[in-house]
Parts: structure tokens; sequence; C-alpha cells
């Protein structure tokens, strides 16, 4: 369950599948504070794998790229994109920031320099996450090794970040509320890692004219999700939908990507389940049980999805 303006127009804004976005600034321990505990990284990795491995920032293919590196293209109608560097090198990672401006880079899109960021990261979602999850989160991307490996400029129209984007993301962008406290168990849990953590709507639910998230019809699949590919209706529609799924089914297919019909998961759902360092496939049982019993919970939707990739 990997996972945007930028893309999406046309077919590809939900540019996400699962990554954490270009904000995850690392150095070698947090700035300022204490020295996090190994209990806390683990959390951290934990975390990581929940959000689907921060896949976008890897790049794919052969030789496999150190994790996190960058370097992974992204085309949409207005340029081009490339994942940037998220390891903790200090020179083109991004390492030197402290953890209150990583926190706040993910959850408002903002580097520390006040560059806005190109919602490919889906920070309009991961504003949700819970300041105990953000903090885990960052204390293992500390721990992850350095790479120096210079990041390659973004390519967009004239006026995208200055007039454009600011202005969408006035009018459209969708904001989550952070809990005090992550939900821990049951169907809050399960909503917690869908609509925040694991941010599936910014693949799996279809966009409007101005490429925000339609989410009168949440969950209900997108023809044109990230690279071109048809993301599936995960709605309780037993026709269109995943209906016919039990949660057993669901959560199993979390774990292994194998569907009830025999078929595999495949391109970016199955990036995600695999992850980088942790993926989906690292979910506790009762977490993977917590998203079905969710979903199993939300309006059903019959929307049947047909991919439009030429």
């Amino acid at each position: 369950m990997t996972a945007r303006l930028f893309a999406s127009v046309g077919g590809a804004l939900s540019l996400i599948a699962a990554g954490l976005g270009a904000v995850l600034a690392l150095g070698t321990a947090p700035a300022g504070g204490a020295t996090p505990t190994p209990a806390e990284i683990a959390r951290g990795k934990y975390i990581f794998g929940a959000t689907g491995g921060c896949g976008c920032h890897t790049e794919p293919g052969k030789p496999v790229k150190p994790p996190n590196s960058g370097g992974r293209k992204y085309e949409g109608p207005f340029g081009t994109v490339y994942a940037t560097n998220i390891t903790p090198d200090p020179k083109t990672g991004i390492g030197s920031w402290t953890d209150e401006q990583i926190i706040a880079a993910i959850r408002l899109g903002r580097r520390p320099n006040g560059e806005r960021l190109v919602p490919v990261h889906p920070y309009t979602v991961f504003n949700g996450m819970a300041a105990e999850d953000l903090q885990a989160l960052v204390a293992f991307m500390r721990t992850v090794p350095a790479v120096n490996r210079p990041n390659q400029p973004k390519k967009l129209l004239p006026l995208f970040e200055s007039v454009f984007l600011p202005a969408w993301l006035a009018a459209f962008a969708p904001r989550e509320t952070p809990p005090a406290k992550a939900p821990s168990e049951g169907v809050a849990r399960g909503e917690y890692l869908v609509r925040a953590v694991g941010h599936c709507g910014e693949c799996h639910t279809p966009r409007t004219r101005t490429q925000a998230t339609d989410n009168s019809r949440f969950l209900a699949g997108n023809p044109t999700g990230p690279e071109g590919e048809a993301v599936p209706n995960i709605t309780p529609d037993r026709e269109t939908g995943i209906g016919k799924w039990t949660e057993e089914e669901i959560a199993d297919y979390l774990a292994s990507g194998n569907r009830p019909d025999g078929d595999v998961a495949g391109g970016l759902m199955g990036e995600v389940i695999e992850g980088t360092l942790a993926g989906y496939k690292d979910l506790t049982k009762a977490d993977r049980f917590a998203i079905a019993r969710y979903l199993k919970t939300i309006p059903p939707i019959k929307h049947t999805v047909e991919s439009k990739k030429k």
C-alpha cells in the first residue's frame, strides 16, 4: 500500500507509493535532544515500514541503489521532480536538520530554509501522524547509513511553485488532525494507519478536476495513480471493491501480497509490501487486522477502475 498535486494532474498526483517524501532530515543524533533508546529506534523502524518504507526515495533497477539515497524520477504535466537523498549525509542528504525541522517539514511541507515541498511527499496527510510516532521515526532514520549522492534539480514550469502550488494548497489540500496519542488497537488503530501513516487515500482515492482527492469516494480506486498505474477500489463494495474478501484475507495480503484469487501484488503495491528497510509485511498481525476491520467499516462505493495508461 505504498504513494500529490504535482504529479496527479493528468494521472500522477498521488505519487507516493509509499514513501515519506523529501523531508526526513537526518543527523547522527537528535539536535539538542537526548540519545534515543533502542526501543524508540525499533518503534521508528516499525513506523517507517507502516508508511510503505519510503520506497519513493530509493531508485529502482539494477544495480540496487542504497536505501533512501534518492534519484527516483517522477514526471507530471508541470515538469519533472526527482526524489531526494534523505540519508544522514550532511552534504548531499539532509542530515543537518534538527528534529523539530524534520517534523515541521513532514507536517507542513516546508524545508528549514522556507522552501515549499512539492506534494509528491504527502505532507497533507502525514500531518495526521502522532508526535510520538514522528519522533521515533526520526530516531530510526538517523541510524540509516549516510550516502553521498547529490540530488538532481527539479524541472518545473515557471510560476508553478510561486503561484499555482500555494493557491492549490490553500484551496484544496486535505488536512488530517493529529491525535494526542496514537491509537493502539481496534478500528481506531486501523483508521490511523490507513488515513495518516499508510496514506492509502493518496493512491486509492480518485481525484477531482482540481486534482484534490475526492473524499466522497474515499478509497474507491484511481485509474491514473502513481506512475500511471491503475489503483484498485478497496472499499467494501462486493462487485468492484474488496467486499468479498474476509478480514483474514486482507490481513494476509498486507503481509504476503497474495490475493484470494491467487494473483499477487505487483507494481507499487508490491514495493510497499516488501519495503526497503521495512514495509507492510513487517506490520504485526494485530495491526494488519486493525486495518482490515477499518476497511470493512467505510462506505462501499461501486466504482470499476480501468487503467488509462497509454
